[in-house]
């Protein structure tokens, strides 16, 4: 028997992805955040330094970054797909209870009519095999 370490990474990546991007979050803080427009407007007195005198744009971690771009090239395709698996992944509470609801909502909220329990861990599942596709691809590529 041959142990799967590929996935087991590939699980890995989305857990990081899950917390970097987490449902629940304000979007002000997602990835490393320099400082906050609004202070750098009072510092300045109301004008925008230029790029000289420090003003850093949000930057967000690349290993998530990474993941983010596979989960949105998928909704380019399939935005069932994407909302269960953003669901799964950055929401809160039990996989299969409240996640669920918040994949109903996600799928409402792009216009999908709801699916049931095992079709939204059917396409959870879908998912995953097409994130390891994508990651297992630039690895060959690599």
């Amino acid at each position: 028997m041959q142990v799967d370490t590929f996935g087991a990474y590939v699980r890995t990546e989305l857990e990081h992805w899950g917390r970097e991007y987490a449902l629940h979050r304000d979007c002000d803080y997602l990835g490393h955040q320099s400082k906050n427009v609004l202070q750098v407007l009072i510092e300045h007195k109301g004008d925008m330094p230029g790029r000289a005198q420090g003003y850093k744009p949000l930057e967000s971690d690349s290993r998530a970054q990474l993941i983010e771009d596979i989960v949105s090239s998928i909704a380019g395709d399939n935005v069932a797909m994407a909302c269960a698996l953003r669901a799964y992944h950055c929401g809160m509470g039990r996989r299969k209870i409240e996640r669920f609801e918040t994949a109903i909502l996600l799928m409402a909220n792009c216009g999908h009519r709801p699916v049931s329990n095992r079709q939204y861990l059917s396409l959870v599942e879908l998912g995953f095999q097409r994130v390891r596709g994508r990651l297992e691809g630039w690895a060959l590529a690599a």
